[in-house]
């Protein structure tokens, strides 16, 4: 008789379409996480050049905080900055463009004069502060005896709110005057404004909140673990392999063998042969 051939389970091979996909979407993961890891490295290591604010390629991520340039861009407003070139920034003012910077509000100045551009009192704070603000460019003085990057440019911006309550309006009350100017040079720019978007700021909101970091972790976790119920319920849907009987015939195991007509006369044969074969046996012994 045949011996009995052992149960294999043959894992099935991938196709070529599916190879191709999973390579393409391993590929596109991959170079995310390098940009995102060499974005990081960058501004990690040009924090000190930006008062402490992280600029990823020259492009920095804000969330408002404050009321002072709604309705263009309202508390909890994500807005990405470019750290344009300060000649770019000038050149954009000068055509009558509205140019909003990001900046880091580290002077004393005077809030209430109404020609800040004749009188900026630059004088640094002894323990500036570093915060970052988002206000409008209302004048720009050049002064041409000093290099760019060393103070040639000296920006005078002022919020849009005319009914901001961080500037002290209240309900009921006529519009406020805005007269609360910054002035600062080209060294403190972050960047200018490129995109507002309040979804993004919702997310940058969620993203940093301990709930948010909560399921952050916890999406892996359950891919992991929905993965592998999905793989074990596919290994239990599947159809036990079949296994060779007798003659090399598949048997599915789901009954008995099946012989075949020549094999079950071979079978016949050989038990006769057997039979005989014993009898001389047991006959040679006898004398």
């Amino acid at each position: 008789m045949s011996e009995q051939v052992k149960e294999k389970r043959v894992k099935k091979p991938k196709s070529k379409a599916r190879k191709i996909i999973e390579w393409v979407l391993t590929g596109i993961f991959l170079a995310l996480f390098a940009f995102v890891l060499a974005g990081q490295i960058d501004g990690m290591v040009h924090k000190k050049d930006h008062y402490n604010q992280q600029l990823r390629f020259g492009y920095g991520t804000f969330v408002v905080k404050t009321d002072s340039m709604e309705p263009k861009y309202m508390i909890g407003t994500a807005l990405i900055t470019y750290n344009e070139d300060a000649d770019k920034i000038y050149e954009r003012f000068q055509k009558g463009e509205e140019v909003d910077i990001t900046f880091v509000d580290v002077y004393n100045t005077n809030n209430e004069y109404t020609s800040p551009l004749n009188n900026p009192e630059l004088t640094k704070r002894t323990d500036p502060t570093g915060v970052p603000m988002t206000h409008r460019v209302k004048e720009v003085h050049v002064n041409n005896n000093q290099e760019k990057g060393k103070g040639k440019y000296t920006f005078i911006t002022a919020g849009i709110n005319t009914r901001s309550t961080n500037l002290g309006w209240k309900e009921g009350e006529p519009d406020i005057v805005i007269n609360q100017y910054q002035a600062f040079t080209e060294k403190e720019i972050l960047g200018r404004v490129t995109v507002n978007s309040a979804f993004l700021g919702g997310v940058f909101s969620f993203v940093g909140s301990p709930l948010g970091l909560l399921v952050l972790l916890l999406i892996p976790a359950f891919y992991l673990v929905v993965s592998s119920v999905i793989d074990i319920f596919k290994a239990y849907k599947e159809p036990e392999p079949a296994t060779e009987g007798a003659g090399g015939q598949p048997n599915n195991n789901n009954g008995p063998v099946t012989l075949s007509e020549a094999d079950k006369k071979r079978l016949k044969e050989q038990l006769l042969e057997e039979m005989i074969s014993k009898k001389k046996g047991e006959s040679h012994e006898s004398k």
